[in-house]
C-alpha cells in the first residue's frame, strides 16, 4: 500500500511539472558599467530583451571584491536560537537578525559562518553547516549563504566592528517565529525562514 501511494505520488508530481508552462527567455546582457562604489557598489547594466527592446537595470552587491554573505542559525544545546539586537540604518531602529556577515575573498563558507558567529556574539559551536544560498535580491549579485550551527555556547571572545553594537539574545523557537511574524521586527527573515525549514523548526 505504501509503495503504491509513493508511485501515485511521484506521477502526480511528474504531471504537475509536465503542464507547467514554460519559462520566459532569458534577457542577453549587453555591457556593464561601473555607478557607485562603496560599502554597496550599484553597477548599471544594459540588456536585450526577447522582443529586441533594449533596458538598463541597476543591479547591487557589497563593496568590491566580496561576492557572498552568510547568515547563521545558531542552536544551544537546549535548543534555544542566539540572536543579536542591533542598530539597521534602512530601517532607521534596533532590530533582531540571525548573526552573519560577509565572506571574505577566498575563505571557505563554513569557517566564515564560524567566525561570525563567535565576532558578533561570542559563541563558538560544535558544528556549522551550510545548507544553502540565495540571492540577497532580485537586483543583487550577492548571495547570502545559510548555515545551521549547533551546540552553541557562550565561550568565545565578542569581537565586534567599529561600527556594530550587537548585543546577543537567546530565544525560544516560538519567540523567534513571533519575531519572524511581526512586522518591522527583524531583517534578514528569508534566510531565518530558509534556515529553521533545514532544520526542522518551521
Amino acid at each position: 500500500m505504501t509503495d503504491s501511494f509513493e508511485d501515485s505520488a511521484v506521477t502526480d508530481n511528474v504531471a504537475a511539472e509536465s503542464s507547467r508552462p514554460p519559462d520566459p527567455a532569458p534577457w542577453e546582457l549587453l555591457g556593464e558599467e561601473p555607478g557607485f562604489q562603496r560599502f554597496l557598489t550599484v553597477k548599471l547594466r544594459r540588456y536585450r530583451m526577447p522582443d529586441g527592446r533594449e533596458v538598463e537595470w541597476d543591479v547591487f552587491g557589497p563593496e568590491a571584491g566580496v561576492t557572498a554573505g552568510i547568515t547563521v542559525l545558531p542552536l544551544t544545546p537546549e535548543g534555544r536560537i542566539v540572536t543579536i539586537r542591533m542598530f539597521r540604518a534602512g530601517p532607521d531602529s534596533v532590530v533582531t537578525n540571525l548573526p552573519g556577515g560577509l565572506v571574505e575573498p577566498g575563505e571557505d563558507v563554513a569557517i566564515a559562518g564560524a567566525r561570525e558567529l563567535e565576532e558578533e556574539t561570542g559563541y563558538t559551536c560544535e558544528t556549522l553547516d551550510v545548507v544553502g544560498w540565495q540571492w540577497s535580491g532580485s537586483s543583487s549579485t550577492f548571495r547570502k549563504y545559510v548555515a545551521i550551527a549547533r551546540g552553541c555556547r557562550p565561550d568565545g571572545k565578542q569581537q565586534l566592528d567599529e561600527t556594530e553594537d550587537c548585543v546577543p539574545v537567546e530565544l525560544t523557537v516560538d519567540a523567534l517565529r513571533a519575531e519572524l511574524r511581526t512586522p518591522g521586527a527583524m531583517t534578514g527573515i528569508d534566510a531565518a525562514y530558509l534556515a529553521l525549514d533545514h532544520a526542522g523548526l518551521l
